[in-house]
């Protein structure tokens, strides 16, 4: 039967700032490729996104504060790239003390 009402799955994708996504996946894969053609084996995004230079992202990841929906951005930027066979871990930044570091490795 046809519904009327949006789907659970409908409504947590189109709760996602597809924009953001879109950037941090895209400064990731350059960092996966410059690192690619410089011989190297992992990738560490510490500076330069959305979600690198905002505790915004930090603070959801990490439980300080309940935004699930900024939580459910990150977890997906992740989930993609393990999808793709990496290994990634997201870390502090010791510098900074309240934001995120990709750490991605193949």
């Amino acid at each position: 039967m046809a519904s009327v009402f949006v789907n659970a799955t409908t409504a947590r994708k189109d709760t996602r700032n597809n924009v953001v996504i879109h950037g941090e996946v895209r400064a990731i894969e350059s960092a996966v490729l410059a690192n690619i053609d410089a011989g190297v084996l992992y990738a560490n995004v510490n500076t330069g996104t959305t979600m690198t230079t905002s505790n915004v992202f930090y603070n959801a990841y990490f439980d300080v504060t309940t935004d699930r929906t900024v939580a459910d951005q990150v977890n997906y930027v992740h989930q993609y790239f393990k999808d793709l066979g990496y290994a990634i871990k997201i870390t502090q930044n010791a510098i900074t003390t309240d934001t995120l570091i990709w750490n991605i490795s193949w």
